[in-house]
């Protein structure tokens, strides 16, 4: 037997950490370019006026329903029965 046999290879040396190591090192290089892109191209939420005009007049269009928008749990406006 020769001494070599016996000796630990070093931790750097040997496949596993670095696997072990690789997969939440990807996770975070991910989660920076999805940060990035997020960052870089945003989803503007303002309309422009025409746009808000448009909407606004589509809404006023649209006919009115016959339900009332009191809840059942609304305490003045009384239960299903009639009583207070």
């Amino acid at each position: 037997m020769t001494d070599n046999e016996h000796t630990p290879r070093p931790w750097y040396k040997e496949p596993w950490p670095w696997v072990i190591i690789a997969i939440p090192a990807a996770a975070v290089i991910m989660g920076v370019i999805t940060f990035y892109l997020a960052v870089s191209n945003p989803d503007y939420l303002v309309v422009e006026e025409e746009q808000y005009l448009g909407i606004k007049s589509e809404l006023r269009a649209q006919p009115q329903s016959d339900v009332s928008p009191v809840s059942s749990t609304d305490p003045e406006a009384g239960s299903e029965d009639g009583e207070h």
